[in-house]
């Protein structure tokens, strides 16, 4: 039996912004820059690495959020670092 990996709220924060980060530095490389604007650069639905930056801070702020509100309203709040996603 498989059991799924644990993580907490702060390592999932760490784990998004390392990779928005990593985005970002590949982005501003010169081989990236180059490559980019290739005829044959291209996904299967027009998506770029900024797209991928963009949905990383999304999701970043959507767990900001989770943890603001619920220490305002004083419920639970499903991204807990003492419990286990």
């Amino acid at each position: 039996m498989h059991t799924q990996p644990s993580l907490t709220t702060t390592e999932i924060m760490t784990i998004i912004l390392g990779c928005e980060q990593t985005l970002r530095f590949v982005q501003a490389s010169p081989n990236y820059k180059l490559s980019r604007p290739s005829e044959r650069f291209s996904t299967s639905n027009d998506l770029r690495l900024g797209d991928a930056v963009q949905t990383l801070v999304e999701v970043h702020e959507a767990i900001l959020n989770i943890e603001f509100y619920s220490q305002v309203e004083g419920q639970p709040n499903a991204f807990n670092d003492s419990l286990t996603t």
